[in-house]
Parts: structure tokens; C-alpha cells; sequence
């Protein structure tokens, strides 16, 4: 008779042990194990050896936290298949296959590396079967770990793909993350970010936070026209770039509802090395990149980089008035970084970075005319729409005759059109490993945001009859020489105590948060609306010189002076722990209480005009006030049914803090916080085999309530402006899925997909427009926001996706590495305005292919060449519209960028030169 089950002998006890896990997972797992067919099969192989060879488990101690230098590669390795080892990799890691480099000499102490599992160990390590994939590290949880360990849908890329994509700026970076999109209506430099549909509307505080080296990105005031800080010159000489969707309760500064974009530079290095890159292309493009890392002695290191690059613009001027090309490209970004180990056990880091963006700007390009508005109860009529609609359509058939009537061909007004973007950035973070387990972190940081910008906000013509150096703006903003934009400046400090307890059973951080933003001067703009102007008159910023004329009489149209200036007071304290009940189970809570404190006082000096005659300023000051705090956290269980793969299921609290908004009327010129309650459910699994790669998939709900919805209207006292308002609930589901295989070991595919439902359920449109009439709202004209009940949220399209394929040449090693990719970028259907307000509300989805060329080492040269093409079809797209059509009778166009062509050469030296 066979042996009963208590005769078995180890080996068969593991077997059966681990088949009773693999039955017990077997309803979490099921969505991460529906994978290509050979995906499949590749787990199945892993599994089965395992099985096989898998031995009894150790109760050996677990190893160090921090693992030497020379054992990171190994346990990297190690990991992909499934290892016990709970070394930390080196800091430096890649989202796709690359050469192997020179190990780091020592780990970095800012980011404080802490045990975490792979799975459940086993004593003997099999012999490697197949192929694994490289370990990609993030710090999304201000530690560092591998991506399959983190609870989190989140899309990193590193400086390689970054380039090859020609990725420099927000807008760029969106295009390539489903689930992410920007909103570039003051141009790509200047885009803000939406994640799963949590949209930053104009005038209120991110919904995404961006960090650059764990530090929020610089305020712009009241977030006009300044962007989410990933800017120019912030893209360039990182380590990665990790998008972190949902809210982020506990552990990041700055309270958001989207999430977060972390930014995470190249440090100084133990060896002599750098780079030297130049690239050209089409639309005259010049980019030079250059950056070396010295080590000044043993314990100090320096890093050293430098990018400047110019590009025309490929928007067209067609009116003969001010810059000829808009949309170009004009930057220099200039970083230093110095790493110096105090001790054994502290070290120093400081980064300062200085950029400095002067271009023509941006201008949205008109297209359609509302000739219909005021008749068949289409629109209500008003003075203004039946205005510009006429001369909205003269200006699209005079453009049409011209025979200057391209997709990129517009008209802008303004004699000195500029967005202007001065950014300062100091940084200095203390880590001190006060024991082999307890470390503590202290970051120190300043920045300050100057901005500028002149542009015509929709992109309109209408010369005045009786002087055709006057033109009607239907909205146009033109530089003041004393008045920017944004100048802000902030202090931010942190206090983190980072550790592990209970024999590495508990990981768990606290801190304290504390950051205050200042004007360092006041900020504003000057604007004409609802009259004929000669634009240039205004740049002067002296009334007495404004040339124009009002066919209203006065009733409707000015021009509007305006100086801000805003404080914001963020703190707030935080807890966060892991506890590891087994070698399958943990769970991890966290808990952050915030206080939010803005304060503004604003001026505004409204000039009105009797035809010609300039009347009397009407000035009105604001100073308004609001303070909120409230709790955030999450809570998530995390279960490792087998080796390679993790599921988990979490819940957030999210909040983004209210605000001020100088530009509304007293009255409606503040809003309360909004918050979210997000729960998801996930996996992550990672498999070696004949096919190794990585599958990840998510499915999230979010109930949004008291959401800050704008409201456009026209006032009184300062013509077309927006208000906010908590005046909104909605449901934001979906689903997020990310794979990477090799079928071969010269063949990669990379494929990424975002499923969103969004809809508006709630909007308390009528009690938010009573107000706006009580206090400032133009009679005859109508209360507008930003969606309708049952319209998708903005800026959330339903489908997108990006795929990527990676083909490296069978050619011999003496010639190099030749790699060729290839990406398709398709978003779906977007809606950028109310259905109720304009027909062009929904933007058409659009696809998008790109082609790049990488040789490396050529001919076993420190030599790199790379050679891109973005939308190669040269696909004409929308990304932005107005959503005045019914309003003021018109409607306007932002566009995406057509095909850019270009070559980098790349010149490696020292350590990086092989």
C-alpha cells in the first residue's frame, strides 16, 4: 500500500501545501491570470518547476535590509523568479530590458530602503529556467520597492523611453499614460493634469500633485495659467517618472483627489561620468543635453546637467500682428545636486535647479460661428452674441479667401505674445540612520514661480470699422510689464521617522508636514473683452494711453485691471504601517489629518468707455478667506497566493482642500474642500519561463461628493469670468490593465489600457447661478458650468491606450545594439465643456503612431544615436475647446502637435562610457 499522508515525504508536503494555496487564491487571481494565451502557459511552466523542485521552507533569520552593492543584481534576479532574498536593487531601474550596468558602490540613504517580500521563500533556489525581466523600483510609498509589491495602478517610464518618445513637458507625458490626461488650454508648458476624471478646473488648487524629488511642484496663483510644476527643463537626467493613479491619502503633502506624478532625478554618483547629447529636427529644433557627475572625494559628489533647447513654433499667425509662429519651444534648464555622507550613517542631499522658458506662447484657433444663437430658442439672445456671431463667421471666409486657412493656421492680436516661466528650485533632504532599523528624514525646500502671458484667448479678428488698428476682443490678455502672471514663492519643511519593528514584521513611517506659500509681489493681469481695443496700447500698462472703443456704450464691455495676491497654509501630520500576518498576508492603514488655510486680497479696476472716451475706473477689492481640515487614509490587505503574483483590495479617503478665487465677485469668490471615497481591487504578476513579463490589472469606484464645478459668467464689474462651486456629485468606475512580455529575447511588447465611466449625477446649477446674479451677473446673459447632470466629467475619456513594441536587431556585437519601436496612442471621446453649452462640447477620439530608432555603442563606441518620429501620419487633433458656443456665439480650438521628426547623438565619458 502507499505511504498515508503523514509518510510524505517534504518535498511532497510542499507540493500539496502550495496546490491547496494556489485552490484557496484561485477566485482573487482570475483577473490576473487572463493573459495572451503564452502568457499563460509561461505561468503554468514557472509554477509546475516549482512544484517540482521546490523544497522545505526556511526558518533561517532574514537578511540585512540593506544588501552589498555586489549582492543587488543577484537578488534583483532572484526576486523575478520568486526568491526569498529581501534585498533592496539599486536605485537606478528601468521599465524595459537594458545592458546590464556597473553596480552602485553604495545604496542612496534619502531613499530609505526597508525588507519587503516577494512572495513566500523557499530554502534552495532553483536553477534558473527560461528568462526573467528586470525589477523596476519605485518609491511610492517614500521607500523603495519593486512595482509588483506596491498596491497601487501606476505607469512609470524612465529617461530612455522619456526620450525616444520626446516626451518634455505634461501634455507630452499624458498623451503616453492611459488614465491621464492634461488640459493644455494655456499651452503644453503650462497643461494641468487629470487622473481617472478628478479635473482641476480654472482657479482651484491641483487635483494632481506633481513632486520633484519628494517635493510638491511651486504654486502658481490660483492655478491660472502656471501648470502642475512638469514643466520644461524638469524632464530631463531623471531616474524615472512614476504617474500613481487614485488619491494618495496618507503619505504625500499636498492634499489631492486624482493623485500624484513623482519625479525622481538622477543622484550624484560614487564614479567620473556623464554625457554629452545633441538633437535637430523639423520645425528647426536644437536641443543640446549635457551633465557630468564628479566625485569630489570619498564622501562628496557632485552632478552637474544642463539642457537648453528651441524649437519654431507649428501654429501659424495669419493676422501680420505680433509673432508670425506660436506654439514654440524656448528653454533653458540648468541642475546641481551635491551628495555628501556626513557619516557612516547620515547623509545630505541638495538639488538646485533653475528654469527659465521664454516663447511666443499659445493660441486657440476660431472654427465655428453660432449664426443660429437668439433665433428658434436655440440660445437666449444677448448684445454680445449677436455681435460676434456675424463677425465671427466674416473672419472664418476672409481666412478661407486668403487661401490661409489651414488646420494650424489662426490669428492672434497680441503685439507681444509670451508665456514666460521662471522657476527656482532649492532642496536639501538629512537622512540619519539612527539604527539598523529606525532611520530619520528632514526636507528642507524653497521655490519660487515667476510666470507671464500674453495671448488672444480665442484666437478672433473682428476689426473695428472706423479704425482697423482696434480690433473686438471677444477675450484677450496682453502683458503687463509690472504685473505677472504668478509670483509665488514657498516653504515647505518635513520630518519623517522611517522604520521597521518586530523582526521586520512592521514597516512603518510618521511625519510631519509643513508648507506656506507667499506672493512675492502682487500678480494679475490686463485683459479687454466686449469692446474694440488696440491691443498694443495696453501693453503699457498706463490707462491713459488705452486706445478703444466701446459699441455698448459702457453697458458691457472694459477693460479690466487686476492684482492678486494669495497665501496658502498647508500642515499636516501622518502615520502609515504595514504588518506582515504571514508570508502571504499583510495589511497596511494609514491615517493623515490636514489643515488648509488661503487668504486673498485682490483689486480689480474695471475701465469702461462711451464710444471712445475712457470713464472713471470702477474699483472693487476682495478678501476673501477660507479654512478647512479633515481627515484622509486608506486602508489595504494584501495576499500573495503564489510566487510572482499579489492581489490586493483597498479603500481611500481622498480630499483636496477649497479655496479662493479672486477673479469671481465677492460672494461667489470662495469654495469649500471636495472629497472622494475610492475602493479598488487588484493584482500584479510577474512570470519568468520561455515568456517572462509582467501582467497588472485594477478595477476602481469612487464616490465623489461636494465636487468644486465652475461656472463661467459674465460680470458687471469685470466682464467674462468663473466661479466655483461644492455643487456637484459623481461617479467615477473603471478599469486599469498593464502588460509587459518577451516572447523573445529580442522582441518586447509593452501594453497599457484605461476604462473609464464618469458621470455627473449631481448639480446644484440653479442655487450656484442665484448667487452669481445677486452679486455680479450681467442681465441677459446666462450662468454656465462646466458639465451637465448625466455629461461625462471633462478631461475622462472612456478608452485609451498605449502599445509599444521593441524589436533589438540580430546584428553582431561589434556594431552595437540596434533597437527600432514602435507606439500606437489611441484616447477615445473626450468631453471638455457642458453638452448644454456648445456642440463641439466632446472632443473626436484620435490615434496616434510614433517610430524610433536606437544604436547603441556603436561599433563598441561610447556612441548613441537615436533618430524619433511622433505622429508619424501627421494626425490632425483636437485637445482643447472653449465651450462658448452658445454663451458668446463662437468657438475655438486648442490642436495637438502635427509630426516632429528629429536625431540625438549621444557621447558617453567616464563610468557611462564603458
Amino acid at each position: 500500500m502507499g505511504a498515508g499522508r503523514d509518510d510524505l515525504p517534504p518535498v511532497q508536503h510542499e507540493e500539496m501545501r502550495v496546490k491547496k494555496k494556489i485552490v484557496m487564491a484561485a477566485a482573487l487571481a482570475a483577473t490576473a491570470s487572463m493573459v495572451a494565451p503564452a502568457t499563460a502557459v509561461a505561468q503554468d511552466d514557472e509554477l509546475d518547476f516549482l512544484l517540482e523542485d521546490a523544497a522545505p521552507r526556511s526558518s533561517s533569520p532574514r537578511p540585512s535590509p540593506t544588501p552589498t552593492p555586489a549582492a543587488e543584481p543577484q537578488a534583483a534576479a532572484q526576486g523575478e523568479q520568486g526568491g526569498a532574498e529581501r534585498a533592496q536593487p539599486a536605485p537606478q531601474s528601468t521599465a524595459t530590458p537594458q545592458p546590464s550596468q556597473a553596480a552602485e558602490a553604495e545604496p542612496p540613504l534619502d531613499v530609505i530602503p526597508l525588507p519587503r517580500e516577494d512572495g513566500p521563500p523557499i530554502e534552495t533556489q532553483p536553477a534558473p529556467r527560461g528568462r526573467a525581466i528586470e525589477e523596476i523600483v519605485v518609491t511610492a510609498q517614500r521607500r523603495e520597492e519593486s512595482l509588483q509589491d506596491v498596491a497601487i495602478s501606476m505607469t512609470v517610464f524612465d529617461q530612455e523611453q522619456l526620450s525616444d518618445a520626446n516626451i518634455t513637458n505634461s501634455a507630452d507625458l499624458a498623451i503616453y499614460t492611459p488614465g491621464l490626461t492634461s488640459n493644455a488650454r494655456f499651452g503644453n508648458e503650462n497643461a494641468t493634469f487629470t487622473i481617472r476624471g478628478f479635473t482641476q478646473d480654472l482657479r482651484t488648487t491641483a487635483s494632481v500633485a506633481t513632486y520633484f524629488a519628494e517635493v510638491v511642484a511651486p504654486r502658481g496663483q490660483s492655478s491660472q495659467s502656471s501648470g502642475d510644476g512638469a514643466g520644461p527643463g524638469t524632464l530631463f537626467d531623471l531616474q524615472n517618472v512614476q504617474v500613481l493613479k487614485g488619491p494618495q491619502g496618507t503619505l504625500f503633502g499636498r492634499n489631492t483627489t486624482g493623485g500624484a506624478i513623482l519625479l525622481v532625478p538622477q543622484r550624484p554618483k560614487d564614479e567620473f561620468e556623464g554625457y554629452v547629447e545633441a538633437t535637430g529636427g523639423n520645425f528647426e529644433q536644437r536641443q543640446i543635453q549635457a551633465v557630468v557627475n564628479v566625485p569630489l572625494s570619498e564622501s562628496l559628489r557632485i552632478r552637474l546637467g544642463v539642457e537648453d533647447k528651441q524649437r519654431e513654433g507649428h501654429l501659424n499667425n495669419v493676422t501680420g500682428i505680433g509673432a508670425d509662429k506660436l506654439g514654440d519651444v524656448n528653454y533653458t534648464a540648468v541642475r546641481a545636486s551635491l551628495l555628501w555622507d556626513l557619516s557612516d550613517n547620515i547623509e545630505n542631499y541638495t538639488i538646485l535647479q533653475y528654469v527659465d522658458s521664454d516663447s511666443n506662447g499659445y493660441t486657440t484657433r476660431l472654427f465655428a460661428c453660432n449664426n443660429l444663437i437668439g433665433t428658434d430658442g436655440i440660445s437666449e439672445p444677448s448684445p454680445f452674441a449677436l455681435v460676434t456671431a456675424p463677425q465671427c463667421q466674416r473672419q472664418l471666409d476672409a481666412q478661407e479667401a486668403s487661401g490661409r486657412n489651414g488646420y494650424y493656421d489662426l490669428a492672434s492680436t497680441v503685439r507681444t505674445p509670451i508665456t514666460l516661466i521662471e522657476e527656482k528650485r532649492f532642496i536639501n533632504t538629512l537622512t540619519w540612520h539612527l539604527s539598523d532599523d529606525v532611520a530619520l528624514k528632514n526636507i528642507l525646500a524653497y521655490t519660487h514661480l515667476l510666470t507671464k502671458n500674453g495671448s488672444n484667448i480665442f484666437g478672433t479678428y473682428f476689426q473695428d470699422p472706423t479704425d482697423p488698428s482696434r480690433e473686438f476682443s471677444a477675450g484677450a490678455s496682453v502683458v503687463n510689464p509690472k504685473i505677472p502672471v504668478t509670483n509665488q514663492e514657498s516653504y515647505i519643511a518635513e520630518v519623517q521617522l522611517q522604520g521597521s519593528s518586530f523582526s521586520d514584521r512592521m514597516i512603518w513611517q510618521t511625519g510631519l508636514y509643513y508648507e506656506t506659500s507667499k506672493p512675492d509681489g502682487p500678480s494679475g493681469n490686463i485683459a479687454a473683452s466686449f469692446l474694440y481695443c488696440d491691443l498694443g496700447s495696453l501693453e503699457s500698462g498706463d490707462p491713459s494711453t488705452y486706445n478703444c472703443n466701446d459699441p455698448f456704450a459702457g453697458q458691457l464691455g472694459g477693460v479690466l485691471v487686476q492684482e492678486f495676491e494669495t497665501e496658502y497654509l498647508n500642515q499636516a501630520v501622518y502615520a502609515q504601517a504595514t504588518w506582515d500576518f504571514n508570508d502571504y498576508f499583510n495589511m497596511t492603514a494609514g491615517l493623515r489629518y490636514t489643515w488648509d488655510e488661503t487668504e486673498g486680497y485682490g483689486v480689480k479696476r474695471r475701465y469702461a468707455y462711451l464710444l471712445t472716451v475712457q470713464q472713471a475706473p470702477v474699483v472693487t477689492v476682495s478678501t476673501p478667506r477660507t479654512e478647512s481640515d479633515a481627515p484622509t487614509g486608506m486602508i489595504e490587505f494584501q495576499y500573495k497566493p503564489f510566487l510572482g503574483t499579489m492581489t490586493y483590495v483597498k479603500y481611500t479617503r481622498g480630499y483636496r482642500q477649497g479655496s479662493v478665487n479672486l477673479a469671481a465677485d465677492a460672494g461667489v469668490d470662495t469654495h469649500e474642500p471636495e472629497k472622494v471615497d475610492t475602493y479598488e481591487i487588484g493584482a500584479k504578476t510577474q512570470f519568468g519561463g520561455p515568456v517572462p513579463g509582467r501582467f497588472n490589472i485594477s478595477a476602481f469606484y469612487n464616490d465623489f461628493t461636494d465636487m468644486q464645478l465652475q461656472f463661467g459668467y459674465i460680470s458687471r464689474a469685470g466682464g467674462p469670468t468663473t466661479s466655483i462651486a461644492n455643487a456637484g456629485k459623481a461617479e467615477i468606475k473603471g478599469f486599469e490593465a498593464d502588460a509587459f512580455l518577451q516572447p523573445f529575447e529580442s522582441l518586447t511588447a509593452i501594453l497599457s489600457y484605461s476604462y473609464l465611466d464618469t458621470e455627473l449625477l449631481e448639480q446644484d446649477q440653479e442655487a450656484q447661478c442665484d448667487r452669481i446674479r445677486n452679486v455680479g451677473l450681467i442681465e441677459g446673459f446666462t450662468c454656465t458650468p462646466i458639465a451637465a447632470v448625466g455629461d461625462n466629467l471633462p478631461f475622462a475619456p472612456r478608452h485609451s491606450a498605449v502599445g509599444s513594441l521593441i524589436w533589438t536587431l540580430p546584428f553582431p556585437a561589434s556594431l552595437g545594439t540596434i533597437n527600432i519601436g514602435t507606439t500606437y496612442v489611441y484616447t477615445g471621446d473626450m468631453r471638455v465643456a457642458a453638452s448644454s453649452e456648445s456642440p463641439f462640447a466632446v472632443l473626436p477620439s484620435f490615434e496616434l503612431w510614433n517610430l524610433n530608432l536606437n544604436w547603441s555603442d556603436i561599433f563598441t563606441l561610447p556612441l548613441d544615436l537615436d533618430v524619433y518620429a511622433t505622429n508619424i501620419t501627421d494626425k490632425q487633433y483636437m485637445t482643447y475647446v472653449g465651450g462658448t458656443y452658445n454663451v458668446i456665439g463662437i468657438e475655438s480650438r486648442a490642436m495637438g502637435q502635427p509630426r516632429m521628426i528629429g536625431a540625438r547623438l549621444k557621447y558617453r565619458f567616464g563610468a557611462q562610457g564603458g
